[in-house]
């Protein structure tokens, strides 16, 4: 079976639904697969199973690291490299020598996030710093176009993002995993119980959300926050004094820990503002909802209604008073047809290239009329 070295710029231990589920499980279906893993915390190298694990400060140097450790470079028909330009660099400049094909994934494009701050702010260092972002991206795009295959998060993100990249693409979509499904599970209280999960800053504008909960006259609802970086979203919500008490922040330590909490709510929360980045995608916590059945409160956008109609998903317009109706009408309907859209949303999502199961035989086949040429 032909061989993928897939250089990740996760740590150890680290919970990665694509990479645990897509590259460790189904696609080693069709390729025998060895997955490197980063850590700040180790000097020696180790391996687990199919894990490398290597030292964090050996990501410029890593094709000779892993030589140096008996690694076989040359055993590997594709070598994939997550999001590190100086990991790609070095991985491309080994290339003749190992004959291996070169596939780039970006998972989240941070440098146009960074771009998207930067312009929403007056400052002029701000103003003078794009230009550095910009030059990063152009370098970046340079080292892609010498792959052989380039994941992008969408097709509507590489046309957005990275129409300069010409290498063939293949978009990896966070999907589902369809052997770790459960329906949804009706929650007891009489309360509607709202879930948001993921990252919160500023740019995520969660406190036009936040609004319109505070505007709301039913005091049947409650939400949960499960987050890891608190410090912004605590700050946040000193702001609104008089729904704190109906809010619940609380982190998750692992998929399992996260999806435990996703299964004992109504509701799941994805709605982000009209940028450029959350129209080309489909949200990730809008996945773990699925897994759970859960309904997914998502913003009317072209990308969000391409997926999903109105009877497997709940839209808003992103604006406090179009959430706030939206919020009361939620808490008006039955738990049990709540219930019924988030069970359609999975369905639907399963139908297509969300499913992990298919996304791994196309990826598959795409790898191999590489491997053939």
């Amino acid at each position: 079976m032909k061989k993928i070295l897939y250089i990740t710029d996760q740590q150890e231990y680290s919970q990665n639904g694509t990479i645990s589920t897509l590259f460790d499980i189904y696609l080693k279906e069709y390729f025998d697969i060895d997955i490197v893993f980063m850590t700040k915390f180790k000097h020696s190298f180790q391996i687990k199973g199919n894990h490398f694990i290597v030292p964090d400060a050996k990501k410029t140097d890593i094709i000779e690291y892993l030589e140096a450790k008996d690694i076989d470079i040359s055993s590997y028909s594709f070598v994939f490299v997550r999001n590190k330009k100086a990991t790609l660099k070095n991985v491309l400049k080994n290339k003749s020598r190992f004959s291996y094909k070169i596939a780039h994934r970006i998972s989240y494009p941070k440098k146009h996030h960074k771009l998207e701050l930067m312009n929403s702010s007056n400052s002029i260092f701000n103003f003078f710093k794009s230009y550095s972002y910009k030059a990063k991206i152009k370098k970046r795009d340079d080292l892609v176009n010498q792959c052989d295959l380039f994941f992008p998060p969408s097709v509507e993100a590489k046309n957005k993002f990275y129409p300069h990249i010409n290498t063939r693409s293949f978009p990896i979509f966070v999907g589902l995993d369809p052997d770790k499904l459960n329906e949804h599970i009706i929650s007891k209280d009489e309360a509607k119980k709202f879930i948001y999960i993921g990252s919160i800053d500023e740019i995520r504008e969660f406190d036009i959300v936040l609004d319109a909960f505070s505007d709301l006259d039913s005091t049947d609802w409650n939400l949960t926050i499960s987050t890891t970086n608190k410090k912004y979203i605590n700050n946040l919500l000193n702001l609104y004094p008089t729904i704190k008490t109906k809010i619940n922040l609380v982190s998750a330590h692992s998929l399992e820990e996260l999806r435990e909490q996703i299964n004992t709510h109504d509701v799941g929360i994805a709605l982000l503002p009209r940028i450029d980045f959350y129209d080309t995608v489909i949200a990730d916590k809008v996945i773990e909802y699925a897994t759970c059945s859960l309904p997914s409160l998502i913003t009317s956008n072209p990308k969000n209604h391409s997926i999903f109609d109105d009877n497997e998903a709940l839209f808003s317009e992103f604006n406090a008073s179009s959430i706030k109706k939206t919020l009361e009408d939620i808490i008006n309907t039955p738990k049990e047809n709540l219930a019924k859209i988030g069970n359609k949303g999975q369905a639907k999502l399963l139908s297509l290239k969300r499913n992990y199961k298919i996304l791994a035989k196309e990826l598959a086949n795409t790898l191999n009329d590489i491997l053939d040429k």
